[in-house]
């Protein structure tokens, strides 16, 4: 059986970079470039899509999930600092207790041990195969004809 390989997945990529990819001036751009407007939005590229609506950004999965890791892992600093910053004020506070010191000292040992991991940053989960229709129809008789059979 095959392994998939997903960037971002290891250390060595643990700082990517994304950069500015295909950019759709309107929805009805997007949606006649299809599938293959999609497929020029490389891994760590972000695409434009320009609407009345708003203007939206696309990632490919890897990178959302990338993304999603990196903003779990700085809540996950953000929580452990704030923790370990309290039992600093509680050792300031009460300097001869050493119960404070060995707070202290676990509550270092514990974040460092998180912090040392080197597993991904956040579970890749694997891509979804999804069937896909990519017929574009351009006639608006035709298009009446199948959304009526439906």
């Amino acid at each position: 059986m095959a392994t998939l390989q997903l960037p971002y997945a290891t250390p060595e990529h643990a700082h990517p970079t994304l950069h500015p990819g295909p950019e759709w001036a309107s929805f009805e751009q997007f949606r006649i470039a299809g599938s293959p407007g999609l497929e020029a939005l490389a891994a760590g590229q972000v695409g434009t899509l320009r609407t009345k609506a708003g203007i939206f950004r696309l990632v490919r999965g890897e990178d959302f999930q990338y993304l999603v890791g990196m903003a779990t892992e700085a809540d996950r600093l953000k929580v452990g600092l704030g923790t370990i910053m309290r039992a600093v004020k509680v050792m300031r506070d009460h300097p001869e207790s050493d119960s404070a010191v060995e707070l202290l000292l676990h509550l270092a040992a514990q974040y460092s041990a998180g912090f040392l991991s080197t597993k991904p940053v956040a579970p890749l989960a694997p891509p979804t195969l999804v069937p896909e229709d990519d017929e574009v129809i351009t006639d608006p008789v035709e298009l009446q004809k199948r959304v009526a059979k439906r």
